[in-house]
Parts: C-alpha cells; structure tokens; sequence
C-alpha cells in the first residue's frame, strides 16, 4: 500500500477508469485509455450503484500480486466515493488514538481486532470506567443526502449487532460506528428496504444500550482522504 500520511489525511496517486466488469468479490477489470488491467477491490459489499460496467472508478497502481491496481473509489455525479474499507479502518483507528471522535469517552488504550463470544470486532478500548468494542460498518450508497447501510442482507452483520446488544448488558460499552464516504450525505439512515431484520436489531440494541454513530471521511480529487465530521446524524426510522 502507498499512502502517505500527511498530516490528517491519507494520500493517493489516483487515476481514473473505466470499469468494464466486476470478475469476483474482490477484483474487477477495467481500462484506462488503451490499457485493460485487473485491480483489487478491499470492499466487498454489492456497491451495484457504484461498481457497474461503463462507472468510472479512481484507482491507484501497485507492484506485485495478481492484480495490477488498487480500487481507491468510484466516482458519483462527479463525487469521488471512497470504497476501500481497509483506508477507512485504518484512518479511523489513527483518529481514535487521536481522540478525534468525540462521541467516544476518553481511551486509555485501544487494541484492533478484539475478539468477543466468538465473533471479532474492529477494536477494543479500555476507559476508566471499563472496557468497550467498536464495529466498524462502511456505510458509501446514498440517496437524497441519505448514506445507508447495509446494501445486500448481511447476517454477518446482523450477528455482529445481536452479539454487541448482549454484550450491553454485561458491563462493556459497546458501539457500531458507521462510516459514511458519500461527500453529498449529511446523514445516515439503516436499509429498511433491503435488510429489515438489520434495523430491527439495531433498535433493539439502542434500546438495550448498544451506542450507534455515524462518522463521514472523504476522497478528494487531488487523492486525499479526510475525516470530516466524527458525528452525524443517525436515524433508525423512529
């Protein structure tokens, strides 16, 4: 990976593409002027209003491996979308140490990948109030200024939230954290539509003391990514 950290934003090489066919999960082909290649997408999401043939996407090139690029975003009405959750992981886990979120309590420590019941999550805090957990949800469909999570049903998701309801009521302090990339979405809403289940849970857990937030960090065109905004506003329907 290339990115540069420079100051509080990650920074890309990019250009664009067009992108001819999405050939697995996690790859897709497409060409830049006369040149076809393969690039790696690290998201793995439907993202079938971003990722189509004939969208253009913003890639960065990279050596070895078998592919011959990384998929950075796409591009939406002319907004550069971040897609790569492995940038939007690491760049929140930098302003957690920071402590930039400011939803958040004060962290004495935070760990990555802490593993709970059987299920991991993206991090682990210790307070001095306790303990806690975060999961991250890559929140990149909007609509009418509205980002969305999930975009396909998601059990793997649905467990994650279930899980995090029970662990409320056992002294930790746990929270979903959903990471909005769409520059045009001010808000945040979860896909009654596609996964009623999920918002189901989700209120559920609110009710049960599961915290639930949403954070929006952006691609610029000149290949930096930001974090904008550490809190915006979250509705479950209610």
């Amino acid at each position: 990976m290339n990115e540069k950290k420079e100051g509080d934003f990650f920074s890309f090489e990019l250009f664009s593409a067009r992108l001819i066919e999405r050939d697995s999960r996690v790859s897709v082909v497409a060409s830049e002027g006369e040149r076809e290649f393969r690039a790696h997408l690290r998201n793995t999401g439907r993202l079938s209003d971003l990722i189509y043939p004939g969208g253009r996407i913003v890639c960065e090139w990279k050596q070895g491996g078998k592919t011959d690029a990384r998929v950075i975003g796409a591009i939406d009405d002319g907004f550069y979308v971040l897609l790569d959750t492995y940038v939007q992981e690491k760049l929140f886990a930098r302003e957690l140490r920071s402590g930039n979120i400011g939803v958040l309590p004060e962290l004495d420590s935070v760990t990555e990948q802490e593993t709970l019941r059987g299920k991991r999550f993206d991090y682990g805090f210790v307070t001095t109030a306790g303990k806690g957990v975060i999961e991250l949800k890559s929140a990149v469909t909007c609509e009418d200024s509205w980002a969305s999570y999930p975009d396909a049903p998601s059990r793997r998701g649905l467990q994650h939230v279930r899980t995090l309801t029970e662990l409320a009521g056992e002294a930790r302090d746990p929270y979903v954290a959903f990471v909005v990339t769409h520059p045009a979405c001010e808000r945040f809403r979860p896909n009654a539509e596609v996964h009623p289940e999920m918002v189901d849970a989700l209120r559920r857990g609110r009710e049960a003391g599961l915290n639930l937030f949403a954070t929006k960090m952006v691609l610029g065109q000149d290949g930096r990514v930001r974090l904008v905004s550490d809190d915006i506003p979250v509705r479950l329907g209610d």
